[in-house]
């Protein structure tokens, strides 16, 4: 389903500003990454990710530029996991540190080959059957010991709390209640609902389809909607990317606040979409006022 032509219309000075902001923020990450005096792995991890989030981004974009708003949300449900993972590695403490990243690296990659090899046994054996040599040998490749770590790491319920430690939530618990040494992230738990929406979309289920069926039959406040989507989802691409870079200068830099250019790309942003918001939130008032309120 794609949002209306006159959503997009409409939305284009907040894509115009989405592009200003983001270069700004990819200018600053050169910068800093770039000036950071001793590069090592925690630096070049948090790099990496940084990164990676900035490309998912620039993804979700392409997609909502042409109106495909719902596979955007999957895409930025990525950019939140890269974010917890950034700020999961950025705040822990220095004792913490090198064992979180010793997990992200080497134990959990572990799993993944491990996983990754028996999952390519099942697909050789179905592609030797109808004798797709090619493809077989691909698999055979990724159960090779020699390359891949096939055999098991630890016992079935160590694998499972070490990729349940690494999930979305148990970050976000973690972050909140500051048990790696860190200052607690006020507020950090708030993220799970923006993610839990996105993730809806990404596991095909019947929230997700709710969410289409209420879309499609919305009535003459369709419009504000459709842009207070997508404000939505560009101020927040705009504020995680901000605060990953943030966080992660912070834990080598130290300091509590936020550096001018990457401020100003999160309140331009946040500018730019009020008035939008404001036209959404005035539209939903006839909803919400025949919405019985808990108190």
């Amino acid at each position: 389903m794609r949002i209306s032509e006159t959503a997009l219309a409409t939305s284009e000075p907040l894509f115009v500003r989405f592009v200003e902001c983001m270069r700004a923020i990819r200018d600053y990450h050169v910068h800093a990454f770039g000036e950071r005096p001793e590069k090592n792995l925690h630096s070049e991890t948090l790099r990496v990710l940084n990164h990676y989030q900035q490309d998912r981004t620039q993804a979700a974009y392409c997609l909502i530029i042409n109106g495909l708003v719902w596979d955007a949300e999957v895409i930025i449900r990525v950019a939140y996991e890269t974010f917890a993972k950034v700020a999961f590695l950025a705040t822990a403490s220095g004792e913490q540190r090198d064992e979180l990243l010793h997990e992200y690296w080497e134990l959990l990659g572990a799993v993944y080959d491990r996983q990754g090899a028996l999952k390519a046994e099942a697909s050789e054996r179905l592609l030797n059957r109808f004798g797709s040599q090619g493809d077989s040998r691909v698999m055979a490749a990724l159960r090779d010991g020699r390359v891949y770590r096939t055999d098991p790491l630890g016992d079935k319920r160590f694998r499972k709390q070490l990729e349940q430690r690494w999930s979305f939530s148990e970050i976000l618990g973690a972050l909140k209640g500051g048990r790696l040494g860190n200052a607690p992230l006020v507020g950090i738990d708030a993220l799970a609902h923006i993610y839990g929406m996105s993730s809806h979309f990404a596991h095909a289920n019947s929230r997700a389809l709710d969410l289409l069926e209420d879309r499609a039959t919305r009535g003459s406040d369709l419009l504000q909607l459709e842009v207070g989507h997508v404000c939505r989802m560009l101020t927040d691409m705009v504020s995680i990317t901000s605060f990953s870079l943030f966080l992660s200068e912070r834990s080598w830099a130290g300091g509590n606040n936020m550096p001018g250019p990457l401020a100003a790309a999160f309140q331009a942003m946040s500018e730019s979409t009020k008035p939008f918001q404001a036209e959404f939130e005035a539209s939903q008032d006839g909803l919400y006022s025949d919405w019985p309120m808990k108190e």
